[in-house]
């Protein structure tokens, strides 16, 4: 049994896996922390047995991944909890909430290969059309971008880090802000989130879960889209655990 106030050092064969559990357990523990202070729905306990059935490292799971596919659906209902976007609900197209009088459908997807963005995006948005809300695509883009999951070693000064990361995600948006406009188009999508999150060791010598969030219209010229958009992203904002906001 591993001694509990044991130091695990970066040659231990054990190292990865311990930087792993700096990611799960912070999600986990949110969502943990949502659930113990709202209501939640028949679905959740479902969900949370799912999450636990991955491999211990997400790049070994690539083709299939039901168990973070899971986590991340409970991830971003706990942030539409905490935004006080009740009720919240698991349900089709994965989670819904409420702004308001609007009920909002989100379709979250983890994307684990770029190659795969088209075919991710068009099914979320078929979900969000069949569900007949008024809808959002929420992105995981964590492998998608780091398909070896490759820590950040190099102790970046905060202002610098950010930058780099956020130069990242724009680089992502950017390559298929176009195409993404003609997937969506029609479907009721009022726009998507972006969540990424990586492991990096901070300036001050600890390691720790580093997150960035970016909200994309992809309906920017259409104004009734554009309101719903703005109004829940103003609302989903204030449940994001301490990540970098974009």
């Amino acid at each position: 049994m591993t001694n509990p106030t044991e130091l695990i050092q970066p040659d231990d064969p054990r190292f990865e896996t311990a930087l792993e559990a700096e990611r799960d357990l912070q999600v986990l523990g949110f969502v943990f922390e949502q659930a113990d202070m709202h209501p939640t729905d028949a679905e959740f306990q479902p969900l949370v047995k799912k999450a636990l059935k991955d491999s211990l490292l997400p790049h070994e799971d690539r083709s299939k991944s039901k168990g973070r596919d899971a986590q991340f659906e409970l991830f971003v209902a706990a942030i539409c909890q905490k935004a006080g976007m009740h009720p919240v609900s698991c349900e089709e197209p994965d989670v819904t909430c409420h702004v308001g009088d609007i009920k909002f459908g989100i379709a979250a997807k983890r994307i684990k290969n770029v190659t795969r963005v088209e075919k991710h995006v068009r099914k979320a948005a078929h979900q969000i059309e069949n569900a007949r809300f008024p809808g959002i695509i929420v992105l995981d883009t964590c492998v998608a971008l780091n398909r070896n999951n490759e820590r950040i070693t190099t102790q970046i000064p905060e202002e610098q880090f950010g930058y780099i990361y956020s130069e990242a995600i724009n680089h992502f948006v950017d390559d298929f802000y176009d195409n993404i406009q003609d997937w969506v188009c029609r479907k009721g999508v009022r726009g998507i989130v972006i969540h990424d999150q990586q492991v990096r060791f901070q300036p001050n010598g600890e390691w720790s879960l580093v997150g960035m969030t970016k909200f994309v219209n992809p309906a920017s010229k259409n104004n009734h889209c554009k309101r719903d958009f703005t109004m829940f992203t103003k609302q989903y904002k204030m449940g994001l655990p301490n990540l970098i906001h974009l």
